[in-house]
This record gives C-alpha cells, structure tokens and sequence, in this order.
C-alpha cells in the first residue's frame, strides 16, 4: 500500500509534488510516483545516451510523455518508441535509451513479473477510464478533476478514478496486475 491511510485527495499524486531521486545505477534521476505491493509507477527524465537499470524479475513498459519520444536499445535491437506509445520489456533485458541529445520524459510502470501479469492499455479521448485498473497514468491532453487539469505524469489511484474526466485530445495509461492463471 502507497499510504497506511489515505484521503481522496491522496489518491491523485502529481509530478511536482514527489522529491527526484537517482536511478538504481546512478546514471538518471525518477520520481516515484505510486507503488503497491507488486507495482510501480515512476516518471524519469532521460537525456542522451542512457543504460537503464536492471531490476530482475520485474516486468516493465516505458511510455514517453514528451513528443520527441525514444529510442531503446533491448538486447541489441532498436525500437523507436513515439509520444504516448509504450515499449514492454523486461527488467533483467539490456536496454539503453537514446533521445538524439534532448531531454525526454517517460512514465515506466514496473510489475514483479511472481506477482502476476501485468496488463496496460493507453485510452485516447473521451472512451473514459472506467473500473478495473489498479492506476492511470495521465499522458497528456484534456484529463481534468473538479480542480482542475491534470498535468501529464499525474497518477490517479483506487476511488479517485471516478472523478477523472477526459477530453477530446485526453491520453491517459491505464495499469493493472492480474493474477496468473494457474
């Protein structure tokens, strides 16, 4: 659980509210923007040429928020990855990101692959958010609250999910892990 307790307004987590911290190498900085007993959700900045970390046993997919988008190297194939597309792979693979010198941000949602599959979809427009996901990322666009907009990179949990709308030109990941079939 990301909160012992937590209120409503716990459950829509915003960027510019989670402190940077370094990568698991060293070599990038994320936010880790929610987490629960088999997942996570972080925001990373990525600039350059960037190995990533190796979490094993972990599966993982990587989403750019910013429209230059990425380039991934996972075990020596090349896979361009655009705005608010997503690249699965998993956390033992070899990847090295390459953004062409800029800066890009990117959502990685992280499941321990022992917990269970983990199933994403990323939803344009007005289709909604529904029921279901255990989180939803926003990617960008028209995605509001009685507050107001919400910024790309923004995570809304559990309860909260009822209380997003999405426009038009909204784009929001949504996230769950399901258990295996035995």
């Amino acid at each position: 659980m990301l909160h012992p307790a937590r209120t409503d307004d716990d459950d829509i987590i915003r960027p510019d509210a989670i402190e940077p911290e370094p990568w698991a190498n060293g070599l990038g900085v994320t936010r880790v923007m929610a987490a629960g007993s088999s997942w996570r959700i972080s925001i990373a900045e990525i600039e350059g040429r960037m190995p990533f970390s190796s979490f094993l046993g972990a599966d993982r997919v990587l989403i750019p928020l910013s429209s230059e988008g990425v380039t991934l190297e996972i075990d020596g194939a090349h896979r361009p990855v655009l705005r608010h597309t997503g690249q699965e792979f998993r956390g033992e693979d070899r990847v090295v990101a390459e953004t062409g010198g800029g800066r890009v941000t990117v959502a990685n949602l992280m499941s321990r692959r022992s917990s269970g599959l983990l199933r994403w979809e990323i939803r344009r427009g007005s289709d909604g958010i529904g029921t279901g996901a255990d989180a939803v990322v926003v990617l960008g666009g028209e995605v509001c609250v009685a507050e107001g907009r919400l910024p790309p990179g923004t995570v809304v949990l559990s309860a909260a999910m009822l209380r997003v709308s999405v426009g038009e030109d909204g784009v929001v990941a949504l996230m769950r892990v399901e258990p295996r079939p035995d």
